[in-house]
């Protein structure tokens, strides 16, 4: 904060600064089945906890403008970044009370002109851009923050190059070349690597590139977006020979929303192949999980995972109140190795619940959410399905803005 306000007041009289912050605090219960908390990893037998916790949404953001129409944004999250108390041998495990703090944005642009603007550095892509008003939960262990891996596919946040066309103030194109290697927090490099241990180097020629095309029509909003990625991954040493190396992910998206009068509805859907093979966000859920590429080793040829997923989001605004009614779905087809067959398995995700946000006074806001998780069964050919379990969120998270 003292870095941002020195900047604040050391910038010429002409540039536009704004400074700004959002805090989060949940406040929940937290009710795993006994399937669910093995799922999960919160012990052998059923899971419920109480939780206080400032999760690394929260942030501090900055804005600089000039009058060359350039301008920075940089944003940090700051935050607990761990969750799920649980105990083994009388201690805390995966709980981390500390605040951390990570670089969510830090991107600049220049608009050239009223029709063109270029953007370098790191933040959201054109990619599903719409996300349901879920917000409780961000360190329940599950990731249950927009609901990814239940519905909601995020672009993630990564390095990249975007141009901006505006065709008119209905239709813009916007184009990204998004940096395809670094941790990715979908998935893996490639089904092919044999385990820890084994070295591996990566290939690509092109970056990933993602598209959108917002339309703007009165009170309806329509945001087509699509990406596709190529990459090659070789194994060091023998594990390389006469192996299938080439994975190739695509995700189309589709979301909308409308306002008429009070009534508000945001929906989206997303279907593609190989999401865990490329940066984002599909969540922790076990259609993500398996939501990459895999390697069959009696053809030693890839095959691919295909994902679908979508979420509704219907709203209706009374004075300071506004209650959300979600529900969202994903679902993986993909393979695995069963002995030396390699067999069908598949997993889908659900979640359903209402979220009310209600605006107490200028900057303080509480929201009362109740939602419901289902992770389903993980089929595959030849085995008995297995139970995943459900589990259950509820409780107030309290946000304070400035």
């Amino acid at each position: 904060m003292a870095a941002l306000l020195l900047v604040a007041f050391a910038v010429p009289a002409m540039a536009d600064v704004k400074i700004g912050g959002i805090i989060f605090t949940d406040f929940y219960y937290l009710d795993r089945d006994k399937n669910n908390s093995i799922f999960w990893g919160t012990g052998p037998d059923s899971f419920n906890n109480t939780a206080i916790q400032v999760p690394d949404i929260t942030r501090l953001y900055a804005r600089w403008t000039n009058e060359d129409n350039v301008g920075m944004y940089i944003e940090l999250g700051i935050g607990e970044d761990g969750g799920n108390t649980f105990s083994k041998d009388g201690k805390p495990v995966n709980y981390v009370t500390d605040v951390g703090v990570n670089v969510r944005h830090a991107y600049g642009w220049w608009d050239i002109n009223p029709s063109f603007r270029i953007m370098a550095g790191k933040s959201t892509t054109p990619l599903s851009p719409l996300a349901p008003s879920q917000l409780i939960g961000t360190r329940a262990g599950s990731l249950n923050v927009g609901a990814p891996g239940y519905g909601e596919l995020y672009s993630g946040r990564v390095a990249q190059v975007r141009g901006t066309f505006n065709f008119s103030k209905a239709v813009r194109l916007e184009v990204a070349l998004v940096d395809p290697n670094g941790i990715l927090a979908m998935g893996d490099y490639g089904p092919w690597l044999g385990g820890e241990g084994v070295d591996y180097q990566t290939n690509t020629k092109i970056p990933r590139i993602d598209i959108g095309v917002p339309i703007y029509v009165g009170p309806v909003s329509i945001y087509p977006s699509l990406m596709y990625q190529h990459r090659t991954v070789d194994t060091i040493g023998a594990l390389n020979n006469g192996i299938d190396n080439d994975v190739d992910t695509y995700v189309g998206s589709l979301g909308a929303k409308a306002g008429f009068g009070h009534f508000g509805i945001e929906v989206e859907g997303n279907y593609g192949q190989n999401w865990g093979n490329s940066w984002g966000n599909a969540g922790a859920s076990m259609p993500s999980r398996i939501s990459r590429a895999f390697l069959n080793t009696t053809t030693n040829e890839i095959e691919d995972a295909t994902t679908y997923s979508f979420w509704v989001d219907l709203s209706y605004k009374i004075g300071p109140v506004t209650p959300h009614l979600m529900y969202g779905q994903e679902k993986t087809e993909s393979k695995a190795m069963l002995g030396t067959a390699c067999v069908d398995r598949d997993a889908k995700s659900q979640f359903w619940g209402i979220s009310v946000p209600i605006d107490l006074a200028k900057g303080f806001r509480v929201r009362p959410e109740i939602t419901f998780w289902d992770d389903g069964d993980l089929e595959t050919n030849g085995q008995t399905p297995q139970d995943l379990g459900k589990y259950m969120i509820a409780g107030v998270q309290f946000q304070i803005t400035f």
